[in-house]
Parts: C-alpha cells; sequence; structure tokens
C-alpha cells in the first residue's frame, strides 16, 4: 500500500511519503508485486468474489429474461436490459482490473502511461449507468404525466436510439479526464500525494460533482412523478379514459425505479466521500486504503444490486429467472416457473395493451 521511490543505489524502498518518481531505469522495478496484506487478499478474493458472481449471474438473468420471455421486450424494458448489459461488463472486465489496481504495485500499474487503464473502464461504465437513470427517470417521468401519449412518444425505435446516445455519450464523457493521463508516462502514481497532483484533483472534483448534480436532479424529478401520482390518486374520477389498475401498475413502476435510484445513490455517494479524502484530508496510506476498499465495495456492489430489485419487484422477471434456472440445473419445479395470475400481471391480457406494458417493474 505504500509508494515506492528510487535511493541513490537504484534500490526500492517502501514509504508514506510521496516522491516525484521519474523512472530512468525501469527494468529496476518489478512488474507486479502485492501490495497488501495476505489478510486484505483473502477478503478481496472473498468479497470481490461474491460481487463478481452476482454481478455476471444476475445481470445474465436480465438479459435472458428479456431475450426468451416476449412480454418483456417492451419498449421501456430496453432502458433496463441495456443498463444490465452496463453492469454485465463492469463486473467481468471492469472490477477485475479495479482489483488489479488496488492490490498490486509494480511498473505495470503504478505508471502514470498504465495506470489509467485499470481505472477508465471503471469511469466510463458508471457514466452510462448514470445516463440510463437519465433515461430510465425521464421515461417513468413520460409514463406518469403522459399515460395515453406514452406509447407514441417512446417507442421501440426511438429507445433503441436513445440506448445507443447513452453508451456513446457515457463512454466520452467517462473517458474525459483520462485524455490527459500519460503526459508525464514515467511518473509513479501509486501512493497518497498523487492525489494532490492538479490534474487528480480536477479529475476527482468533476466526478464528484456529476454524482451529485445527478442525484440532486433525479431526486428532484421524482418527487415531481410522485406529487403527481398522488394528485391522480385524488382525482382518478377525471381520468375515464385510463384504468385505474394501469394507474396503479405505473406508479409501481416509479416506485420500483425510485428504489434502483436510491441503491445507486447509497453505492455512489461513498465513492465522493472517499475522492474530498483524498484530496482534502491528509491520512496515511493504511487509512485511506481501508476508505478506498469500502467505497469501491459498495460502488461496485451496485451491478449486482439491481437484479435482484428487478426479482423482488417484478413478477414477469421473476417467473422468467426461474425457468432459466429450471433450464439450467432443474432448480425449481415447472409450476413454480410460470407467472402467477396476480392483480400485478393480469395486465398483459387486458384490453388495454399500450399502457399496461409499462406496469409490473
Amino acid at each position: 500500500m505504500a509508494s515506492h521511490h528510487l535511493n541513490d543505489d537504484n534500490s526500492i524502498n517502501n514509504t508514506t511519503k510521496y516522491d516525484d518518481v521519474r523512472i530512468n531505469g525501469t527494468h529496476m522495478l518489478p512488474l507486479f508485486e502485492l501490495g497488501v496484506s495476505m489478510y486484505w487478499l483473502i477478503f478481496y478474493v472473498v468479497v470481490y468474489g461474491i460481487i463478481f458472481t452476482g454481478s455476471i449471474v444476475g445481470n445474465q438473468l436480465v438479459i435472458w429474461s428479456f431475450v426468451i420471455e416476449p412480454k418483456l421486450r417492451r419498449p421501456t424494458n430496453i432502458f433496463i436490459v441495456s443498463l444490465a448489459v452496463a453492469d454485465f461488463v463492469t463486473g467481468l472486465i471492469a472490477m477485475p482490473l479495479g482489483t488489479v489496481a488496488r492490490l498490486f504495485t509494480g511498473t505495470k500499474v503504478c505508471l502514470a502511461s498504465v495506470r489509467s487503464l485499470y481505472q477508465v473502464l471503471t469511469f466510463m461504465l458508471g457514466a452510462v449507468t448514470m445516463c440510463h437513470l437519465y433515461l430510465i427517470t425521464f421515461d417513468r417521468y413520460i409514463a406518469i404525466t403522459r399515460p395515453l401519449k406514452y406509447t407514441y412518444i417512446m417507442t421501440r425505435r426511438k429507445c433503441k436510439i436513445l440506448a445507443a446516445v447513452a453508451w456513446l455519450a457515457g463512454s466520452v464523457f467517462g473517458g474525459l479526464p483520462f485524455l490527459s493521463a500519460a503526459e508525464d508516462p514515467n511518473l509513479w502514481v501509486c501512493g497518497v500525494a498523487n492525489n494532490k497532483v492538479t490534474g487528480v484533483e480536477i479529475q476527482r472534483l468533476v466526478i464528484v460533482g456529476v454524482i451529485l448534480i445527478t442525484l440532486l436532479l433525479l431526486c428532484f424529478v421524482y418527487v415531481r412523478i410522485f406529487s403527481i401520482a398522488l394528485k391522480h390518486n385524488k382525482h382518478r374520477r377525471k381520468l375515464q379514459n385510463l384504468d385505474p389498475s394501469n394507474r396503479k401498475a405505473m406508479e409501481r413502476t416509479a416506485v420500483t425505479t425510485a428504489i434502483i435510484l436510491g441503491a445507486f445513490a447509497i453505492c455512489w455517494l461513498p465513492s465522493t466521500v472517499k475522492y474530498v479524502i483524498e484530496i482534502y484530508i491528509n491520512t496515511t496510506e493504511e487509512k485511506l486504503f481501508v476508505i478506498q476498499t469500502a467505497a469501491d465495495v459498495l460502488a461496485y456492489g451496485n451491478s449486482m444490486v439491481d437484479p435482484i430489485i428487478y426479482g423482488y419487484r417484478n413478477d414477469l422477471f421473476r417467473s422468467t429467472y426461474k425457468r432459466i434456472f429450471h433450464r439450467v440445473c432443474g432448480c425449481f419445479k415447472r409450476n413454480e416457473t410460470s407467472l402467477p395470475t396476480t392483480p400485478r400481471t393480469q395486465y398483459y391480457s387486458t384490453s388495454q395493451g399500450n399502457c399496461t406494458e409499462l406496469a409490473n417493474l
């Protein structure tokens, strides 16, 4: 966990004080070197193994469910499955790379020319996730405020285009802070004082600002959504063209999306605290490592939370999960994999299919 600097004899010493190291003979430094104790290594293997498995399996379930269940292939679920793809890639690639950057030191990890390669995908996918939260929130806002026009506004083609834009915008925005990462390619960037470098400070502050603005804006929109929903409940008699069950279903969808937003806030707000500590508070590397690890666990854990939310809140997703498990390992009886006939699921067979396709999220 300690940063390295070169002595006059080119030997490597550990120090908690950062040296502005510019390495001429990089072959004298190890390529990879474990930078944590065995206890921390075991912790990472166990905890990150759970998150890794949950992210991969859970988001595969969401993607497969969308593919095999026709009733889930609705325009509104395009954003859900696109978000699942981002979470899946996070668990499959970004998380292992971030773990290597956190656990190891050496010239293949700690030089400015390569360090950003371990982190950029995490930031890009985090930005993609935030863009999808904007889209899902916008989708819910239209569903609640324009229920009769929703299917004309949010068509399948528009949803696909918006999802593609979310990927493009998130990738570009998430990658921008790293464009200048290799200006000094031989700079050793592992260590506490690296966070005091001007470029790093700006990068961290931008990330903090984006996360906080995103959460505040989305919370404002959801306050508006729920205020409209409450108003409609009080004046339901005026909504003669919309079945009350459909209205309840769309309100349930908004609640589920709000839960997803809340999970995002819980998982990512600690990262903003981490960045503030890195920049403005002097601390030892050991304490900073604990803070970084806790924040990283929550941030990566967000990738496995969403599929659990869908399964808990959505009868159709849950029954499709069971069908997949039944096919793969026979874990559920066939009668347990059928969609239960409840008020929340009967909407699929109602005459107002255009409106009721929004329900049960």
